[in-house]
């Protein structure tokens, strides 16, 4: 995996300074509603699929390029599968299951580890000494199993992952434990206007908490990441991306927040506004971005 350029002897970064850049995602997708306008592989919008460039496996998948033909490592593992069922998942939750598992699967079969082992040996993170893998994600497992309704979707996802992935198809405890960390760490993979096209996991990356005052801001460029500090920040621990829409009032961020990422949020913003809860002490917990 390239980890983009990064300073990992560097303590502290300047405004503007990027502390992750052109990072690649551990796994992601373009969405279903842009697989035409956009390249299945860069993501560039420029770069719609050509229908001559198809995949040699399956004979679905399609590129802008033979170039982006021949790079595309996502979708080697999956075209077994693609080509079985004759076409690409229609919904962007079971195609990115499908990916995660399969690349899971490989790593932990060979080297005989449990499924949440595999995956490759993770991404540096700036300033740590160990890298960070998919097992040190947190999954929140049993608060999305509370909710009645989010059960029945879920179980609903596993049943439509079981048609593609056949004996393949984890145990729904083993599902469960992917589905979570990929639910609470993952990126919408959006343009300048904030318009999303693609989703995915960044490894290192995800190790940012939520600030609804946040210090650093988190674009793309097709498939890649990029962190570019708005503030001045001395170490990891004060680097805060939002998870939702600062401009929100206090009431409905916190309800997204606890909805979405099951916590409170507890920056000065919050904790300041005449509508603002106190939450529980335990709000150092790595989550993610985005969720609209």
């Amino acid at each position: 995996m390239t980890e983009g350029i990064h300073k990992f002897g560097k303590l502290g970064w300047k405004v503007g300074e990027h502390v992750f850049c052109s990072w690649e995602p551990w796994v992601s997708i373009l969405s279903s509603t842009h697989r035409k306008r956009r390249c299945e592989v860069c993501y560039r919008a420029d770069h719609p699929p050509d229908p001559d460039i198809v995949c040699g496996g399956c004979g679905v998948q399609v590129y802008c390029s033979w170039a982006c033909r021949a790079k595309d490592a996502q979708h080697m593992l999956e075209c077994p599968v693609i080509e079985r069922a004759g076409q690409l998942p229609d919904r962007d939750e079971v195609r990115v299951m499908i990916r995660t598992i399969l690349k899971l699967q490989s790593g932990s079969k060979a080297k005989s580890l449990p499924l949440l082992e595999g995956g490759g040996e993770g991404d540096y993170v700036p300033t740590m000494k160990t890298r960070r893998v998919f097992s040190d994600l947190l999954s929140h497992t049993n608060d999305f199993l509370r909710s009645e309704d989010r059960r029945k979707d879920i179980e609903i996802l596993y049943s439509e992952l079981e048609d593609y992935l056949g004996p393949e198809t984890p145990r729904f405890p083993d599902f469960m434990d992917v589905l979570g960390r990929l639910y609470i760490n993952g990126f919408e993979i959006c343009d300048s206007s904030m318009n999303s096209y693609g989703w995915g996991v960044y490894l290192a990356p995800s190790i940012m908490d939520h600030s609804c005052q946040p210090s650093a801001v988190v674009s793309f460029s097709g498939t890649r990441l990029t962190v570019t500090c708005t503030k001045d920040v001395s170490d990891l621990s004060e680097l805060y991306i939002s998870y939702c829409d600062t401009n929100l009032p206090t009431i409905m961020r916190k309800e997204k927040l606890r909805s979405n990422y099951f916590f409170d949020c507890l920056c000065c913003k919050c904790s300041h506004s005449s509508h603002s809860t106190r939450g529980p002490a335990e709000d150092k917990k790595r989550k993610i971005k985005l969720k609209k």
